[in-house]
């Protein structure tokens, strides 16, 4: 019998955006107490961090998938 190792790929990509000064961090890895796998999530940050480095978060969550436009 064979084993697989399948290893989690990071797969973070880090985008400046100067014209609206934030930084798009796509598939930030979190991890869990009750698993093994990590959930991924983006997080939005103000390209510009002032010295106390605490910024208000907005969280949403839905079924079909972070990068699906709700729109649609």
């Amino acid at each position: 019998m064979s084993t697989t190792n399948n290893k989690i790929r990071d797969l973070l990509v880090i985008t400046e955006d100067r014209e609206n000064n934030l930084v798009f961090e796509k598939n930030v890895s979190v991890p869990l107490k009750a698993s093994p796998l990590p959930v991924r999530c983006n997080v939005y940050r103000p390209l510009s961090q002032s010295a106390n480095g605490k910024f208000p978060v907005l969280v949403t969550y839905g079924p079909y998938g972070k990068d699906i436009p709700y729109d649609k």
